[in-house]
């Protein structure tokens, strides 16, 4: 428990970083459906934000 807290500290912002990216990324495939076909493929949605 130490040890992840100690990693969890020494790389918060990368972690914070990456977690946004993938967010960002997600809410980019969702707008943009027809280019970035992420949402269909890994949850088979054929649908977009308006």
């Amino acid at each position: 428990m130490t040890a992840m807290s100690t990693t969890l500290e020494r790389h918060h912002r990368l972690i914070i970083a990456a977690l946004a990216g993938i967010i960002l990324l997600f809410l980019t495939a969702c707008l943009f459906h027809d280019v970035i076909p992420i949402c269909h493929f890994l949850f088979g949605c054929d649908h977009a934000m308006h």
